[in-house]
């Protein structure tokens, strides 16, 4: 995010923020919750979603993402965004899944970003459905 901030402006990073936040609530159900965390972080809550319908819904957003134009940006500059995905198993707390979603999103973020990575459970790494997205701006 440094990268847009650094070449195109703070003004063009919030449109890119922006925009982001508008693909969530186009691709969000009535039912699901989404929010900013901060800085280029948000978190969608998904209810009644399985893991697999969150994978497809966060791949679905990261895709479209990448083809979205942003005001303050040239044409063929394209963003991109990591996922941290993982369900709420039984027994455990949010602040266990989010914990779980965050090493989700850390472990897409090393494998060379602009990824989606699950957390099977509280022994491995990965959300209902999500917390920890991080939108980036790359060209």
């Amino acid at each position: 995010f440094k990268n847009i901030n650094d070449n195109f402006g703070h003004a063009s990073g919030d449109r890119v923020i922006e925009a982001f936040a508008g693909l969530l609530r186009e691709a969000a159900a009535d039912h699901h919750v989404a929010g900013r965390l901060g800085g280029e972080e948000f978190a969608i809550i998904l209810p009644g979603t399985n893991l697999a319908a969150a994978r497809l819904f966060a791949e679905g957003t990261r895709n479209a993402f990448g083809t979205l134009p942003v005001e303050g940006l040239p044409q063929d500059h394209r963003c991109t965004a990591s996922f941290g995905v993982a369900e709420l198993q039984p027994g455990e707390g949010f602040a266990g899944l989010t914990q779980r979603a965050d090493e989700a999103l850390y472990q897409a973020k090393r494998g060379g970003r602009d990824r989606v990575r699950i957390s099977l459970g509280p022994v491995q790494p990965v959300a209902n459905t999500g917390r920890g997205v991080e939108v980036n701006g790359r060209g």
